[in-house]
């Protein structure tokens, strides 16, 4: 009970996060936009559409997390917190997206030059005030991803975090553009289009272990410390999973007991030591007679 009861706060606490997020990234979203239709940049436009996604995941990140705080039921008796890994992957889809269109548009004016930038000293206040944005959101939703031990948040902080790369590198290639080395602008574009899959990647790495119930933990880091435990025996049917605000362990274990309350205890004695050495888990033991 305590456990749900965390877990709602926390997905509380995600949820109101992620809102002042959305409107943050909107705002961001249109002020790039805006710049770019005007200064004819497609560097610019292709960071207005990273800006965009991100607004966009926002929205799929709070539909997801909300189905993720559903208390487990008949379908789902382990709780409904992998939706909020799919919520990550969707961000990893728009993401891919996002990154071939960008990198088909700046291939095609690289070789086919267009519309030529227009930067003025307009355009360059309002890229650093938007930049100026995205370092408050970045750091704001990275710590509190660490804090509440949110994929979510730390997925959408990482992607934050490469826009606000993608900006500084508008900005410092501005001086160039200005004196005719008009190339760099479909270049930069297929950087940032980098940058994404980069960050789509990065995304990946965390949220398909959960997906796919890697093992949290090896069974020879596990082995030591277990029979280290007075009066354990043996242990069989060791497993473990991760999980995104909790892991699991679950394992069988004989005790050279005849006491069912001291083989409780000493399971509980393990629990303890797994908790203290691996980090927040629900740990299972199945006891066995001696």
């Amino acid at each position: 009970m305590h456990v749900r009861l965390e877990q709602d706060l926390v997905s509380r606490e995600v949820r109101s996060i992620l809102r002042w997020i959305l409107l943050l990234n909107l705002l961001v979203f249109v002020v790039k936009l805006l710049i770019g239709l005007r200064a004819h940049s497609l560097s610019i436009m292709g960071d207005a559409i990273h800006s965009g996604i991100d607004s966009f995941n926002n929205i799929i990140a709070l539909v997801m997390i909300k189905l993720a705080a559903e208390p487990p039921d008949e379908k789902h008796p382990y709780g409904h917190e992998k939706f909020e890994t799919l919520g990550a992957l969707a961000v990893v889809a728009f993401l891919a997206i996002t990154s071939f269109e960008l990198l088909e548009k700046s291939i095609v004016r690289f070789f086919n030059p267009g519309d030529y930038p227009q930067i003025d000293q307009l355009t360059i206040y309002l890229l650093v005030g938007t930049l100026l944005v995205n370092i408050f959101v970045w750091f704001y939703e990275s710590q509190a991803g660490k804090r509440l031990n949110s994929q979510l948040l730390q997925a959408d902080a990482a992607h934050t975090f490469s826009d606000i790369l993608v900006t500084i590198s508008i900005l410092a290639s501005v001086f160039f553009i200005a004196r005719g080395h008009l190339w760099l602008d479909p270049f930069l574009g297929i950087i940032i289009a980098a940058v994404i899959i980069r960050g789509g990647w990065l995304i990946l790495r965390q949220t398909v272990p959960i997906l796919v119930d890697e093992a949290w933990i090896k069974e020879r880091d596990l082995s030591e410390l277990v029979m280290s435990t007075d009066k354990v025996v043996s242990y069989t049917g060791f497993r473990s999973r991760r999980g995104h605000h909790r892991n699991f362990v679950e394992l069988k274990l004989r005790f050279d007991t005849d006491s069912l309350t001291e083989a409780h205890d000493l399971s509980h004695e393990v629990e303890r030591k797994i908790i203290e050495k691996f980090g927040k888990a629900e740990v299972l033991i199945h006891i066995e007679p001696g």
